[in-house]
């Protein structure tokens, strides 16, 4: 009977070990092919037949159509250039450049990957409408409060992530061609 309760008991904890380590892995959303450049993650893959089991099952689970190879990246960004979790209490600004692209967005997404719902209903930016400064470059404000110029609003006291997607771009191919100073920096402006 004590034999019993041994293998019983391992059983059990190798079935919560197993369960957590799944539920971890999909919430997480980075497949075993994730590259980091910086504060910023890609799974080159995750629109191919290529990706790993759990960039699949990820994907799948999100409801999410990820974008193939060759026609875009999607970076995410949960940590700021410093490695500090994005903290909705605090401001952030972001940017300066993007890697070469015909086309971007940039957005503020939940933990699921949906956009963040805010009073002043803007999700996200698109390369088309950004404001630039006189050498082509920008500077996103990513606050709870109003900010001049470029603000994307923090509408929950939930954990986010910043998406920035890259379309059409001629490093679609691979992540790897991709320099840490191209992508834009997530630099801490304040906290409340």
């Amino acid at each position: 009977m004590d034999t019993f309760i041994k293998v019983a008991l391992a059983c059990v904890i190798g079935l919560v070990v197993g369960l957590w380590a799944t539920l971890y892995s999909l919430r997480n959303r980075e497949g075993l092919d994730a590259v980091t450049i910086g504060a910023w993650t890609v799974s080159e893959k995750a629109g191919t037949s290529e990706a790993d089991p759990y960039t699949r099952a990820a994907v799948e689970r999100s409801g999410e159509i990820p974008l193939g190879l060759g026609e875009g990246l999607q970076f995410i960004a949960r940590t700021d250039d410093a490695g500090a979790a994005l903290d909705p209490r605090c401001a952030y600004l972001v940017g300066h450049t993007t890697p070469p692209a015909r086309y971007w967005t940039l957005s503020l997404i939940d933990r699921r990957g949906f956009p963040v719902e805010n009073p002043a209903a803007r999700y996200g930016f698109r390369s088309s409408e950004i404001l630039r400064s006189a050498d082509g470059g920008f500077v996103i404000a990513v606050s709870a409060r109003a900010h001049a110029g470029n603000w994307l609003p923090i509408g929950s006291n939930g954990r986010f992530a910043l998406a920035l997607r890259l379309y059409d771009s001629p490093v679609s191919a691979t992540a790897e061609a991709i320099e840490k100073e191209t992508l834009p920096s997530i630099v801490r402006e304040n906290c409340l």
